[in-house]
Formats: C-alpha cells, sequence, structure tokens
C-alpha cells in the first residue's frame, strides 16, 4: 500500500487548500533538517514536501483520491517515457526529421517554380490558340509555295 499524503500532513481527507497549507507549514517546522536533528527528519520533511505537492495539485489530488500513489507513478511513467526520447531511437528520428525537411523543401521549391511555368503555360497556350486562329482564317494552299520554296533553297 502506497503512502497516505493526508496522514503525513495530518489533515482530512476533505481538506480545503488552507487546511493542507496549515498542515504543511505544521510539518514542514515538525520536520525541517535545520529544527529536528532526527536522523529520519530529512526523509520525513521529504515526505511532507511530496504530500503538499500532490494534495495542492487539483488534478493530482484527485488522481491520488481516485488511484492513490501508484496512479501518481503511472502517470509520472507515462509522461516520462513520451517526453524522452531513447538513444536508440534518434538516428530513426534524424531520419525522419530529415525526411520530412527534405519533403518540405522539394514542395516549397516546386511551388516557387509552379508560379512562372504556369504564367509561361498560359501565354504559350494563348499564342497557340492565336496561331490556330490565324491559320483556320487563312488558306492552307496560301503556304505551300513558301514551303516549297525553303526546301529548294
Amino acid at each position: 500500500m502506497g503512502k497516505d499524503y493526508y496522514q503525513i500532513l495530518g489533515i482530512n481527507r476533505n481538506a480545503t487548500k488552507d487546511d493542507i497549507k496549515k498542515g504543511y507549514r505544521r510539518m514542514a517546522l515538525k520536520y525541517h533538517p535545520d529544527k529536528n536533528d532526527h536522523p529520519q527528519a530529512e526523509e520525513q520533511f521529504q515526505e511532507v514536501a511530496a504530500a503538499f505537492e500532490v494534495l495542492s495539485n487539483k488534478e493530482k489530488r484527485e488522481l491520488y483520491d481516485q488511484y492513490g500513489e501508484e496512479g501518481l507513478k503511472s502517470q509520472d511513467e507515462a509522461a516520462q517515457t513520451f517526453a524522452q526520447p531513447t538513444p536508440d531511437m534518434v538516428p530513426f528520428m534524424c531520419a525522419v526529421g530529415g525526411t520530412v525537411l527534405f519533403a518540405f523543401a522539394a514542395y516549397k521549391t516546386f511551388q516557387f517554380h509552379r508560379a512562372p511555368r504556369a504564367a509561361m503555360m498560359e501565354e504559350v497556350a494563348h499564342l497557340a490558340d492565336s496561331t490556330r486562329k490565324d491559320i483556320q482564317s487563312t488558306d492552307f494552299i496560301d503556304f505551300l509555295p513558301i514551303i516549297s520554296y525553303q526546301r529548294r533553297s
């Protein structure tokens, strides 16, 4: 069974924030290593500080009331598991990060070069359309002597 933080601070389970502060002050003065020469005073003082840290925080207190000290430990383990990468993950993270960085750079390059290309393609389409209209409005036979003349020279 885990430690009873309410008993460590000498308060009831339905204690208010003010009661928690008063209990902490009372026990901190009692077990402070500078005031108490007992060999276990420092250990007791650390327990009092841990109890105050949990009970003064609303989320931690609710978790402690529901699951006890084990619930707090599992929450801390989960936070440490996802917060700190292990050394064997670093190469993988670098590879993924490099791939993402490369993909982002390629995308931005594509965007940068696509805008002028789109304008150029629009202009080419316009020229092709106007050339097609010119060809349709002129007899094709008029162009035959020019083509044949160019081949002779």
